[in-house]
C-alpha cells in the first residue's frame, strides 16, 4: 500500500465506505447460494463469533463433524454470530445436539429474531444421548434484520452442540441413496427393482447409467420419481447377450442435487441351452413326462403354449453337459389354477461323478403369472444338469419359458486396475513431473488421486486429477514441495461410484531450489535457501520504514521489543519534498549498513506515473492511466515506454550500489496489483507484461543479480479482485506474498496463495495488525515473514502484542538489542477518546465507534456545542426498547498500565435509565459497570476499575482485570429506572486514569 498518511488515508476511506454501506444498504458481503453464514459453525476455531455465559467450553471429546464442539453446562449458555437477513427470504436454520447422559427428556435452544422488531422461535430437542438434527424454516417479517442461536442449558445434563447452520433456503441438501436394486435377467434385458429416496424438499428422479463394462462411455437414462411410490422398476432393453454391464443408480432432487451412487454389475445370459423351453412345439417333447403332462393354449404367459402339469405328475428336461466351472441362470414362469394345498416342487439336478445333487428352486403358488429366477455355480467335475418340475398338489400348475443359459463372469473387484508406468519424468526443489499409464476398469475411470508426503512426515496430502475420454498416459506437475527432501508418492485410479483401485507407489527426491534470475548471486541464493528452510518451521519478523527515517520504525521495534528485526524495509516511494536523491542515497546507505549488520533487506517501489514530473507525488501513484496509456508504458519504443524505462534505470542505480556489496535484497515493486489503488493496478495481461519488462530490464541490463523477486498482490478483500491472472509466473517470481491490513488473516487468503506459489516460499508482504503467531502455527504455517507497515506497528498494535510477538519462539529475529524490552514509564492517564481526530467527518467516527447490531438503534455524530475541552465531542442518540439496551464499541489495542479509574466527561439528558462501560481484554474477559443517567447538567465521571465486575455472560480469563491488552471499550444504554425509548446523550474525553490521592 501506500506511505505515510496518505496510506491511512486511503485504508480508512475503503473501510469507511464499506462500514457507510454496511447500515444504509443490505449486507455488503457475498456468499454462494445456499452458504451458511456463520463464520465458525463447528467450533473449528474455537469460541469465535460466539458469545459464551456461565462457562461452556470447546472441546475435542465430543464432536459431530470436524474436531470440535462446544460443550454447555448446567447453568451456562451462549449465542452465535448475529446473521444479518433480509426480509422476504427465507432461511435454514439447524443445530446438532447431543446430551452428555441420560434423564433429560426436552431441551430447546432459541432462534432470536431482533432489529426494529423482535421475534423468539425454538428448535426442540429429544435429550438424547445420540447427535440429534432440527431445523426450522424461518422468514423475516418487517423489520426484523438480524437472527442468531441463543441458549441457556437449565437441563440436569450437559449437552453438546455442533455444527450449526442459518443460510438461504437454497436447496443443496443431497437425496438419500436410493435401495440397493434386485434384478431379472433375459438375455437381452435386465429388470431392475429398488426402493425409492427422500430428500428435504422434493426427489425428482432416477438417474440409471449403464455401459458394457469394455465400453467408455455411459447411457444413461431419467426415471421420474412419484410421490406415492416406494418400489421402482425399469427393464434395460436391447441389450447384448451373453454381455457384462456395469451400472449406477442416483437420484436427483428438484435443485439438481444428487444422491450418492448405488453400484454393480449384471450380467445378461447366453442363448437357451433348453430345447423348446417354451413348448412352442406344441409339444412336451424333448421333455420327459411322468404321469398327465399336457400343452395348453389357454392362459399361456407368452406364445401359444404353455406346459399344464395335473396332479402328480413331473416333466424332466433334456440332460446339457457341463465342462468347468460355470454360472447359469435358471429362470421359468409358473402359475396355479387354484390356490393348492402345498406348494409344487421345481428342482435342479446337477450330476457329477454318478452321483445327483438336487437344487430346490423357488415356485409360485398364485394364480397368476410369476418368475422364479436362479443361478448355479457348476465346478470342474460336473457332467451335465437336468431340470425337474413335480406337481404333488391337488390342483393343475401352469409352467412356461422355462431357460437356462450360461452366465458371464462378473468381475470379483469393481475397482480399475492399479495405474502402471508411474514414473517420476524430472524434479526440481518444489515439483516433480510424474507420469502413468490408464487404468482400465468395469466402471471406468472417473479420476487419480495422488498422494504424497514426506517419508518422515505421518500425515498425506491428496491431489485430483480429472480423467480424460481416450487418453492413455497422463502426465502431471506435483507442486508444494520442499527442497533437498526424500518423499513417498502413490497414485490410484477412482471409478465413477467410490471404487478405488490398488496404489502404484515411488519415491522421489527434490532438488536445491535456485532464484528465477540464471545469474543470481551466491548472496541472493542463499538469502532464499534461508526463506525455503524458515518454511513450516519459523516466521522471520520485519518492519517497514520509510525513506525520511530510514531507521525510526526498525529502531522502534527493537526498544519495545529487546529484539532487533530480522527483516529491514523501505521504500523509494515518490516525491515529498526536499532532495530527493539525498533521500534516496540516504535510504540506500541505511540498507547497506542494516545488510552488513545482519539484516535481511526488502525494498518496495511507489513508482510515479511515467507521464508525471519527477518530483510527482502520491496523487501520481494513485493516479489513472487510460488503457492505451498502459498499452504504450509496456510497449517498448514508445515515449511513454522510454519514460517508464528512464524511472526505472535511476532506482536501479541504487539497486547496484547493494548489488556492489554483495547485499541481496527482497525486491518487491508494483504491488497489490490487483485493486485500482495504483496506476499499474487493475489490468493482469499489461501488469504481467509491465513486471516482465522489469525483470528484463534489472536483471539483462542492469546485472542486478543480487534480487530476489517478490509478488505481493493484496489480500482479496472486498476491494481487491482475484490475484491469480496477475501472476507473472513462476520463472519471473521467487518469492509470493500477500498485503493484509483490518487483521484480515483468513485461511482462504492464505490457501489461495499456497496452491499459486507451488510450494515456493510465501509471506505477508505488509500488515498492519500483527498477525497471531499460535494461529500462524496452527493454521498457516508456510508464510516465512511478516512485514509491519511503519507507524502501523504502534497504531495498530498494542505494547503487549508487540512484545509477545516478538518473544514467540517462532519468531526469528537479527540478534537482541540486549536492553530488555522496553517498560513504559508510569503515566497519569492514557487517553482512549477525544474526538479530536476525525476531521470533522461522521464517517469516519462511525467507522470506529459502531453499533452493537444486537441492540437497539445507536446513532453517533461529532458536537461543536456540548464538549468538555477541544472542538468536537460525541453525541450518542439511542433508543432502548426490546431487546432493551443499545450500544457502541470501537476497537483499542492498546493497554493501560498503572491506571485505576475510567473517566469521562457526560451531558445526561435526565431518562433515569443506566449507562454501562464496558472493556474487553484481548484474551476476551469482559468488564462492566454501571451508573444511572440522572439529571441534564454535565459532569466529569469517574468510575474505578474496582467497581468493574464480569457480566454474568462472559467466560474465560482468570478473573482478574488485566490492563496489559485491551482489545474493545464499549458505552451501553439499558432501560433502569427509566423508561422505553429515546434519548440524547453527550460524551468527551473518554480517559482510563489514576485516581487521585486523598488528603490525609
Amino acid at each position: 500500500m501506500a506511505a505515510r498518511t496518505s496510506k491511512k488515508w486511503l485504508h480508512g476511506c475503503l473501510a469507511l465506505a464499506l462500514f457507510v454501506a454496511s447500515i444504509l444498504l443490505p449486507p455488503a458481503v457475498s456468499y454462494s447460494a445456499g452458504e451458511n453464514l456463520l463464520g465458525n459453525p463447528g467450533f473449528e476455531a474455537g469460541d469465535v463469533s460466539w458469545e459464551k455465559w456461565g462457562s461452556p467450553v470447546v472441546t475435542t471429546a465430543e464432536k459431530h463433524g470436524g474436531a470440535k464442539s462446544l460443550q454447555v453446562k448446567r447453568n451456562t449458555g451462549g449465542a452465535s454470530a448475529s446473521v444479518a437477513v433480509q426480509e422476504g427470504k427465507t432461511y435454514r436454520v439447524g443445530l446438532w445436539v447431543k446430551f452428555a447422559g441420560t434423564g433429560v427428556t426436552s431441551a430447546a435452544i432459541d432462534l432470536d429474531a431482533f432489529g426494529s422488531q423482535q421475534t423468539k422461535q425454538y428448535l426442540y430437542f429429544s435429550g438424547s444421548t445420540q447427535w440429534e438434527y432440527k431445523q426450522l424454516l424461518y422468514t423475516p417479517a418487517p423489520g426484523v434484520q438480524y437472527i442468531r442461536f441463543s441458549f441457556w442449558n437449565s437441563t440436569s445434563k450437559d449437552y453438546y452442540i455442533d455444527d450449526a447452520v442459518i443460510r438461504e433456503n437454497v436447496d443443496i441438501e443431497r437425496p438419500s441413496t436410493p435401495g440397493t436394486w434386485t434384478a431379472e435377467h433375459e438375455t437381452d434385458s435386465l429388470k431392475l427393482t429398488w426402493a425409492g429416496s427422500t430428500d428435504d424438499m422434493a426427489v425428482e428422479s432416477y438417474q440409471l447409467s449403464y455401459k458394457k463394462t469394455e465400453d467408455s462411455g455411459w447411457n444413461t437414462l431419467s426415471v421420474p420419481h412419484q410421490e406415492t411410490v416406494t418400489s421402482y422398476t425399469y427393464t434395460l432393453q436391447n441389450l447384448d447377450p451373453f454381455s457384462v454391464y456395469a451400472i449406477m443408480l442416483r437420484s436427483r432432487d428438484t435443485a439438481g442435487n444428487t444422491s450418492g451412487a448405488v453400484m454393480g454389475m449384471e450380467a445378461t445370459p447366453g442363448v437357451n441351452l433348453l430345447t423348446n423351453g417354451g413348448f412352442e412345439t406344441a409339444s412336451i417333447s424333448p421333455w420327459t413326462e411322468t404321469g398327465t403332462v399336457q400343452t395348453t393354449t389357454y392362459g399361456t404367459y407368452a406364445g401359444q403354449y404353455a406346459a399344464r402339469l395335473t396332479g402328480n405328475s413331473a416333466i424332466r428336461s433334456e440332460e446339457i453337459p457341463v465342462d468347468g466351472e460355470d454360472s447359469y441362470l435358471v429362470s421359468y414362469w409358473t402359475r396355479s389354477a387354484a390356490v393348492p394345498p402345498q406348494a409344487s416342487t421345481v428342482s435342479l439336478s446337477v450330476y457329477q461323478e454318478s452321483s445327483e445333487t438336487e437344487h430346490p428352486l423357488i415356485t409360485n403358488t398364485a394364480s397368476v403369472w410369476a418368475r422364479s429366477e436362479n443361478q448355479l455355480r457348476t465346478t470342474g467335475t460336473t457332467e451335465y444338469i437336468q431340470l425337474t418340475a413335480m406337481n404333488q398338489t391337488g390342483t393343475d400348475q401352469f409352467l412356461d419359458q422355462v431357460y437356462i443359459g450360461k452366465l458371464p463372469e462378473l468381475p470379483e473387484d469393481l475397482a480399475p486396475g492399479a495405474p502402471a508406468g508411474f514414473t517420476v519424468n524430472l524434479a526440481d526443489g518444489v515439483s516433480a513431473d510424474l507420469e502413468w499409464l490408464a487404468a482400465t476398469g468395469p466402471f471406468g475411470v472417473k479420476n487419480y488421486s495422488i498422494t504424497f508426503k514426506k517419508t518422515a512426515d505421518t500425515e498425506w496430502s491428496s491431489i485430483t486429477v480429472p480423467y480424460v475420454p481416450g487418453q492413455s498416459l497422463y502426465a502431471y506437475k506435483l507442486e508444494g514441495l520442499s527442497p533437498e527432501s526424500l518423499y513417498e508418492v502413490k497414485v490410484t485410479a477412482v471409478s465413477e461410484g467410490t471404487a478405488v483401485s490398488a496404489a502404484s507407489s515411488l519415491e522421489l527426491t527434490t532438488g536445491k531450489m535456485f532464484p528465477v534470475n540464471p545469474g543470481a548471486s551466491e548472496e541472493a541464493a542463499a538469502l532464499l535457501d534461508r526463506l525455503y528452510a524458515t518454511v513450516g518451521n519459523a516466521v522471520y519478523t520485519g518492519q517497514h520504514n520509510y525513506y525520511e527515517a530510514p531507521s525510526l520504525w526498525y529502531d522502534t521495534a527493537a526498544e519495545l521489543t529487546g529484539y532487533y528485526p530480522a527483516i529491514w524495509g523501505s521504500d523509494f516511494a515518490y516525491y515529498t519534498g526536499g532532495d530527493f536523491s539525498a533521500l534516496r542515497q540516504g535510504m540506500i546507505d541505511e540498507a547497506i549498513a542494516q545488510g552488513h549488520a545482519g539484516s535481511i533487506i526488502t525494498l518496495t517501489y511507489h513508482e510515479p506515473r511515467p507521464m508525471d514530473s519527477a518530483t510527482a507525488g502520491w496523487e501520481s501513484v494513485t493516479g489513472d492511466v487510460t488503457a492505451a496509456q498502459m498499452t504504450e508504458i509496456v510497449t517498448p519504443g514508445t515515449a511513454l515506454y522510454n519514460q517508464w524505462a528512464a524511472q526505472v534505470d535511476e532506482v536501479a542505480e541504487y539497486l547496484a550500489q547493494l548489488r556492489d556489496e554483495e547485499i541481496p535484497v527482497l525486491w518487491r515493486p508494483y504491488h497489490e496489483m490487483n485493486a485500482e489503488f495504483f496506476w499499474w493496478g487493475a489490468r493482469p495481461e499489461l501488469f504481467r507484461q509491465l513486471w516482465d519488462n522489469m525483470y528484463d530490464r534489472f536483471t539483462h541490463l542492469h546485472g542486478l543479480d543480487n534480487l530476489i523477486w517478490v509478488w505481493s498482490p493484496n489480500a482479496e478483500s472486498s476491494w481487491a479482485y482475484d490475484s491469480a491472472p496477475y501472476y507473472p509466473g513462476h520463472d519471473a517470481v521467487d518469492v509470493l506474498a500477500m498485503d493484509i491490513y483490518n487483521n484480515d488473516y483468513r485461511d482462504t487468503y492464505y490457501n489461495k496463495l499456497v496452491q499459486l506459489s507451488g510450494g515456493r516460499p510465501i509471506a505477508i508482504g505488509e500488515n498492519g495488525e500483527l498477525p497471531d503467531m499460535d494461529m500462524l502455527m496452527e493454521k498457516q504455517p508456510r508464510y516465512a515473514y511478516f512485514m509491519t507497515w511503519s507507524q502501523y506497528l504502534t497504531d495498530k498494535n498494542s505494547l503487549s502484542a508487540i512484545q509477545a510477538l516478538y518473544s514467540n519462539p517462532r519468531s526469528l529475529h537479527n540478534g537482541e538489542t540486549g536492553n530488555g524490552p522496553y517498560v513504559p514509564p508510569p503515566a497519569d492517564s492514557y487517553l482512549i477518546d477525544d474526538f479530536e481526530q476525525y476531521g470533522s467527518s461522521n464517517s469516519s467516527l462511525r467507522a470506529k465507534w459502531q453499533r452493537n447490531v444486537s441492540g437497539n438503534l445507536a446513532t453517533v455524530t461529532l458536537d461543536t456545542y456540548h464538549l468538555n475541552s477541544g472542538t468536537y465531542g460525541l453525541k450518542l442518540d439511542y433508543t432502548v426498547g426490546n431487546p432493551g439496551y443499545a450500544g457502541l464499541y470501537r476497537s483499542m489495542g492498546k493497554e493501560w498500565p498503572g491506571m485505576e479509574a475510567i473517566s469521562f466527561w457526560l451531558q445526561p439528558d435526565g431518562s433515569n435509565r443506566q449507562l454501562a462501560v464496558q472493556f474487553h481484554e484481548t484474551n476476551g474477559e469482559v468488564w462492566e459497570a454501571s451508573i444511572p443517567v440522572q439529571g441534564t447538567t454535565p459532569v466529569l465521571v469517574s468510575i474505578p476499575f474496582t467497581e468493574f465486575l464480569r457480566p454474568g455472560w462472559s467466560t474465560g480469563g482468570n478473573g482478574v482485570i488485566d490492563l496489559g491488552s485491551i482489545k474493545e471499550f464499549a458505552f451501553y444504554i439499558a432501560q433502569g429506572s427509566g423508561t422505553q425509548g429515546s434519548g440524547t446523550l453527550y460524551i468527551d474525553d473518554v480517559k482510563a486514569i489514576k485516581l487521585p490521592v486523598e488528603e490525609e
